[in-house]
């Protein structure tokens, strides 16, 4: 080989090494993946957020550790749950326990607890002790939440309970201050963000919120019965969940959401 040659030749294998070492082949290639539908729901799940939020970086990490990918698909909520009730997706992140829900979907072991209170305006009589305390309050809920479930089953129990739905917290919370509700039921976690972001500091203090909840739940990923592999998919996520408990690193995650590594 001549001298140039060799030279070409050199440069050649040089060049392929770089490349192979900027752009690696993915270790994970091999690895099945599981697609999970998604929410907004931050500072929990949403595809702002880092790694997806908390929620989702925690199933992430769970799956990982019995050798799966996730592929998250971030949709309207109740879009969210059809398409992957009908199996177009294999699960979803993440709902709390209902039995209609179950009739469609296994669980998975709680992923989170979800903390939900109730808001209400500055100067508006209001006291929550029990359900019948909700009666004649006009109530501001997301539609297709646990929460809405709830108000559906207070009514189905001959309490007057009167809602009106929207599609995000954000205008339940605009209509709360525009006294379209009476009171807004939302998660403790998303509400602060909200309010921080969205609204003056003299408009946050018109918002309080009660100090009892509504309701503390867990939360859990649901994976379809319409698809083959719905025993194996719950099973591995509650395998690799368990991995992060008994490792340490489900609680070094939480501590990292507290010290707002997910904002």
């Amino acid at each position: 080989m001549g001298t140039d040659r060799l030279v070409r030749f050199y440069c050649l294998v040089t060049s392929l090494a770089l490349i192979a070492f900027v752009f690696p082949t993915p270790i994970s290639a091999s690895e099945p993946t599981i697609r999970l539908t998604n929410g907004e729901f931050a500072p929990l799940m949403s595809a702002r957020a880092k790694h997806g939020g908390l929620v989702s970086h925690i199933v992430t990490e769970a799956l990982a550790n019995s050798g799966y990918q996730v592929e998250y698909g971030f949709f309207p909520w109740k879009r969210a749950f059809v398409m992957a009730k009908n199996g177009r997706w294999d699960g979803s992140v993440a709902w709390g326990y209902t039995a209609e829900r179950a009739n469609d979907f296994a669980y998975s072991d709680p992923i989170y607890p979800e903390r939900i209170y109730l808001y209400y305006r500055q100067h508006f009589l209001f006291d929550w002790q029990d359900d019948t305390d909700l009666q004649g309050v006009k109530l501001g809920v997301n539609r297709g939440y646990l929460d809405e479930y709830m108000l559906q089953q207070m009514q189905k129990r001959g309490l007057d309970i009167n809602y009106q739905t929207t599609t995000t917290e954000l205008q339940n919370f605009r209509a709360l201050l525009g006294g379209r509700v009476d009171v807004v039921i939302s998660n403790g976690l998303v509400a602060e963000r909200l309010l921080k972001e969205h609204f003056t500091l003299q408009e946050q203090d018109r918002i309080l919120q009660h100090p009892r909840p509504f309701r503390v739940t867990p939360l859990h990923v649901l994976i379809s019965k319409n698809i083959d592999h719905t025993d194996e998919y719950t099973s591995a996520i509650n395998r690799g969940l368990q991995m992060l408990h008994d490792s340490g690193r489900y609680d070094e995650l939480v501590a990292d959401f507290n010290r707002g590594a997910y904002d």
